[in-house]
């Protein structure tokens, strides 16, 4: 069975956590509009500059659709709405699975050593061509593996929040609910003095005791008015 997680990268906790998986993808989509506005529009190759037109604007509507997901989740996250949250963890699930199909494909099905022919080509002549092309072909088995592995911690994380959320484990205090709260408890404890003023029963306390012996004014036990503190205690002869 699969528990929610507790804290995000063992330290920062469960909401921290989704804000900054929130504000990197966010930084991500807004890279896919630009590359592709650089590939398309002003004829400067970047990234995925090698794709057909198709895939490039079916790329950049799947970033531009996501824009609007994320900012909402955000909100989501600083008040704690989960309906926002989970409509981002289902179009993180989409872009895993896009991700993962295109790493797979790219890094396993194709030939790495064909994708990085200029490299391939620097290098032979210093390091020979079976060298690099299995260095290449290595390094891309830990591309996928690791790729695959962040984007699924991620949705952990975004999973976790959401369950987190909705069972109310970790909400806000019942203090923190009072706005202007600090004000609130220094106007309470004005009219009291030092540490020990709201502690009943201390002799020194603005408040009444529980018994008798503190407050005069307070009921007595059994309609006594003698308190013996010898240990121990006299019998009712010895009075």
């Amino acid at each position: 069975m699969l528990y929610p997680l507790t804290m995000f990268c063992c330290g920062c906790s469960v909401p921290a956590g989704t804000t900054i998986i929130l504000l990197f993808h966010l930084v991500a989509c807004f890279g896919v509009l630009a590359s592709v506005c650089s590939n398309l529009i002003f004829h400067d190759p970047v990234f995925a500059s090698t794709w057909s037109v198709q895939a490039q604007f079916l790329y950049m509507g799947f970033a531009l659709m996501g824009i609007p997901i994320i900012v909402s989740a955000l909100w989501g996250v600083a008040n704690r709405v989960e309906t926002n949250i989970r409509v981002y963890l289902y179009y993180l699930m989409c872009c895993f699975l896009e991700n993962a199909v295109a790493l797979v494909y790219f890094c396993l099905v194709e030939d790495v050593c064909r994708l990085a022919g200029t490299l391939v080509e620097v290098g032979t002549s210093n390091f020979g061509e079976a060298f690099l092309c299995g260095t290449f072909r290595t390094v891309s088995y830990f591309t996928v593996a690791t790729g695959i592995a962040v984007e699924v911690y991620c949705l952990w994380v975004i999973w976790s929040f959401c369950e987190d959320v909705h069972d109310g484990k970790n909400g806000l205090e019942l203090w923190q609910l009072i706005p202007s709260k600090d004000d609130m408890i220094q106007r309470s404890k004005s009219n009291k003095e030092g540490p020990y003023a709201d502690i009943v029963g201390f002799a020194h306390t603005s408040l009444p005791g529980p018994y008798g012996t503190v407050s005069t004014d307070a009921a007595t036990i059994f309609g006594g008015g003698y308190h013996d503190t010898a240990y121990p205690p006299r019998g009712p002869d010895d009075f």
